[in-house]
C-alpha cells in the first residue's frame, strides 16, 4: 500500500469512527427512552425464565423491541469469615453446604511477569507467564484531528 492509499484508509476509517460514535450515541439516547415507556407499562411485563421481566413492542414494518429488566446478579464469592456468611449460616442451617461451597483459587501477585522474570530461571519464567495468559484481540484507535470550523459547517 503505498503512502496515498494509506492516507486514504485512515481518513476512511476515522470518518467511519466518528460516524459511528456519533450514531451509538443516538442509540443510547433511544434506547433510554425505550427503557422510561416500558417502567410506564408494569402490567405489560412479562416474567423471564432467570427471574427479570421483559417489556415487547413493535415498530412498523413488524420489527421488535425488547426491553429486559434481568434478575438482580448474584454475588460471585462471599467472604467466609464475613458478617454476610454468618446471616447466611444462620438462615440456611443444616442446607448451607449444599447451597455453598468453599473454593479455593489464586490470584497473580502485583507485577507478576516482572517478579516471575526476577526470582526464576528464564525459561521458567517465560513458561509460568506462558500459563497464566490468554490471548489479547488487536485494537485498534483513532486520534483524530481536530475539525475546522469549515469541515464542522459542512458536515
Amino acid at each position: 500500500m503505498n503512502e496515498k492509499e494509506l492516507q486514504s484508509l485512515v481518513d476512511n476509517a476515522v470518518a467511519l469512527h466518528r460516524e459511528i460514535a456519533q450514531k451509538t450515541e443516538q442509540l443510547k439516547a433511544l434506547k433510554a427512552v425505550l427503557v422510561k415507556e416500558a417502567r410506564r407499562h408494569p402490567k405489560a411485563l412479562v416474567a423471564t425464565e432467570n427471574g427479570g421481566k421483559r417489556w415487547t413492542t413493535k415498530g412498523s414494518d413488524g420489527c421488535l423491541a425488547r426491553v429486559n429488566f434481568p434478575a438482580a446478579a448474584l454475588v460471585s464469592e462471599i467472604e467466609a469469615q464475613s458478617d454476610l456468611a454468618k446471616q447466611l449460616q444462620d438462615i440456611a442451617g443444616g442446607k448451607f453446604r449444599r447451597l455453598f461451597t468453599t473454593v479455593k483459587s489464586y490470584q497473580l501477585a502485583e507485577n507478576f511477569r516482572a517478579e516471575a522474570a526476577a526470582i526464576l530461571p528464564e525459561r521458567k519464567a517465560e513458561a509460568l507467564v506462558a500459563l497464566c495468559e490468554n490471548e489479547s484481540a488487536p485494537r485498534v484507535s483513532f486520534e483524530a484531528a481536530s475539525l475546522s470550523l469549515a469541515a464542522v459547517a459542512a458536515a
